[in-house]
């Protein structure tokens, strides 16, 4: 067991006794057994050296054994039954001391976490009380060899944890939301083929063992019509400046240059930049390449990469990609919890996927003055009640989104019916009522009434 005179964080806590348990196993030592841990600043540890050594200077361990074990040596405890603790039945074999200071700058030094030099300094010093030494260079090697594969095995990581927003921007229909879908794994932004999908900056949260990156979909460029226009270019602006990495994306079936051009003139930012060149799979690799070989001329960017949003094509790519300019931790850093995918919570899920199917179903002159609302959400009916208000601009709309005998908002009703289902895992009963709010797209009261972000 491990004595611990100082406070240490609970995960380095733990992670230290499974470093003690390794070496115990390891060293085949008996089970009641136990050393003293303390992390101490950089005057105690220079005092110890100074008393104990008679070396004047600051280390980043040190340790103290009571025993004198060799290499694999066997530990009898019946040989020490005099200095066997009475209370708690064991043998204190030695006095490890960490200077927390020196194990934070080294943690920066070999670009490792704090949580893995410390449990690297606490091994090194179990295998100085088991009798491994390092005063020749053959012995140095095999205490460093010795020290990894068990914190490698216990996988206690040299990498740090790294986290970070990464914006996606570019013009409407370019693939942005498909994108984000595809890297988060989960149904977290719309789409559809209708310009203008995106009102507002969605949040979608790429979570694995190291890192976490919130990846942020933002509304897609467009000309200025009307209130809701501005806001939603405000938006973009408020994304592109408060981020790590911007993902550029440009359509591989267009001028890229030309659309390279038209966006970066926009940008006025110190993130890293990763141009993205989607819809690789829909054009031909002879038609792309010229094109591809004059932009790497021009752009100032600091990675381009073709990808294909839908199909998957060079995502994992582009995960490595975005983790190698992430900001780095050395203790699991977070905005969201682990098993979050998205800012979002159900009731603005579900009014999405409403819209979502709305615009699929509908013709080009009814899509952009659509809003849903949810209203009501009760989770505990069986099946789960959700009652939403589909709205549009004009009285004309209304009779074209209930349709004949009202097949048309049916159409619309079951198709988000079923995608909620999937989402939610449960039967639903779903409810959609078609309301009118004249010309809401130019009222400011109107925009946050229904939610969307505007000043």
């Amino acid at each position: 067991m491990i004595e611990f005179n100082s406070k240490i964080e609970d995960k380095i806590m733990q992670n230290l006794e499974k470093v003690y348990d390794a070496v115990v196993n390891f060293a085949h030592l008996p089970k009641k057994i136990k050393v003293n841990l303390s992390f101490v600043d950089e005057k105690t540890i220079k005092k110890l050296n100074k008393d104990t050594r008679n070396i004047d200077k600051v280390t980043d361990v040190l340790t103290y054994p009571y025993i004198e074990l060799k290499p694999k040596g066997k530990l009898i405890l019946s040989d020490y039954r005099n200095y066997i603790d009475q209370e708690d039945k064991t043998l204190l074999i030695g006095d490890i001391y960490i200077c927390t200071k020196r194990a934070e700058e080294q943690s920066k030094e070999y670009g490792h976490s704090l949580n893995r030099e410390i449990c690297f300094l606490f091994c090194h010093g179990m295998l100085h009380i088991c009798g491994y030494d390092h005063i020749k260079q053959k012995d140095e090697e095999e205490m460093i060899k010795i020290q990894s594969e068990i914190l490698d095995k216990l996988d206690i990581k040299r990498e740090n944890f790294k986290c970070g927003f990464v914006t996606i921007i570019g013009e409407t229909n370019v693939g942005k939301s498909t994108l984000l879908n595809q890297l988060i794994g989960e149904k977290v932004a719309i789409v559809s083929p209708k310009s203008q999908t995106t009102r507002e900056n969605i949040k979608g949260i790429y979570n694995d063992k190291n890192s976490q990156i919130v990846f942020v979909d933002t509304p897609g460029y467009h000309k200025r019509k009307t209130k809701i226009d501005d806001e939603m270019n405000k938006q973009i602006d408020e994304a592109t400046q408060d981020t790590e990495i911007i993902l550029i994306m440009i359509d591989a079936k267009k001028s890229l240059v030309e659309q390279y051009n038209k966006i970066i003139n926009k940008l006025n930012v110190n993130a890293k930049k990763i141009l993205l060149i989607n819809k690789i799979d829909e054009t031909k690799y002879e038609k792309v390449y010229p094109q591809l070989l004059e932009l790497s001329k021009i752009a100032k960017v600091d990675e381009i990469l073709p990808i294909s949003a839908i199909n998957g094509t060079n995502c994992n790519i582009l995960i490595d990609m975005i983790k190698k300019y992430l900001p780095k931790y050395d203790y699991e850093m977070r905005y969201y919890p682990i098993d979050s995918y998205t800012d979002k919570n159900l009731r603005e899920v579900c009014a999405e996927i409403i819209r979502e199917k709305a615009l699929l179903c509908l013709d080009d002159e009814i899509p952009h003055g659509i809003q849903v609302v949810v209203t009501e959400f009760k989770e505990d009916e069986n099946p789960i009640e959700i009652h939403a208000d589909l709205y549009c601009e004009k009285e004309s709309h209304k009779p074209i989104i209930l349709g004949k005998n009202g097949e048309k908002i049916k159409e619309i009703s079951t198709k988000a019916r079923l995608s909620i289902e999937k989402i939610i895992n449960n039967h639903v009963n779903l409810q959609i009522y078609v309301k009118v709010k004249e010309n809401w797209r130019n009222d400011i009261r109107a925009i946050t009434d229904f939610g969307l972000k505007a000043e």
